[in-house]
């Protein structure tokens, strides 16, 4: 029987719930500028989750997939960053990179 080590569903920070508000802004921005260019098309701007998430954790430790999201969600909301705020594409790009309103992705 092989065992396989599982990611974290929760978090604990000073014995409570880990939330957004503990992962500083600053970490994730640097997580997205420093983590590599795997999944996208030479010249884009956009990195994958999965390679943004590997990146952050490399700061933080483990975290659930649910918190990654949620904080991704709360810097879309500041328009710190752009692409797909929800998952289903999987890329982020800071917006400084992306040119503003109607740079590359079009949406920033």
């Amino acid at each position: 029987m092989t065992v396989t080590a599982e990611r974290p569903t929760i978090r604990h920070v000073a014995g409570r719930r880990m939330q957004c508000k503990d992962i500083p802004d600053a970490a994730v921005l640097d997580a997205i500028r420093y983590a590599p260019h795997t999944g996208a098309p030479a010249g884009a701007p956009w990195r994958m989750r999965w390679d943004v998430q590997a990146a952050l954790e490399t700061v933080t430790g483990p975290l659930p997939e649910r918190l990654f999201l949620a904080k991704m969600r709360r810097l879309f909301a500041k328009r710190l960053v752009g692409g797909c705020d929800c998952g289903c594409r999987g890329d982020y790009h800071l917006t400084a990179e992306c040119g503003g309103r109607g740079g590359v992705c079009g949406y920033c």
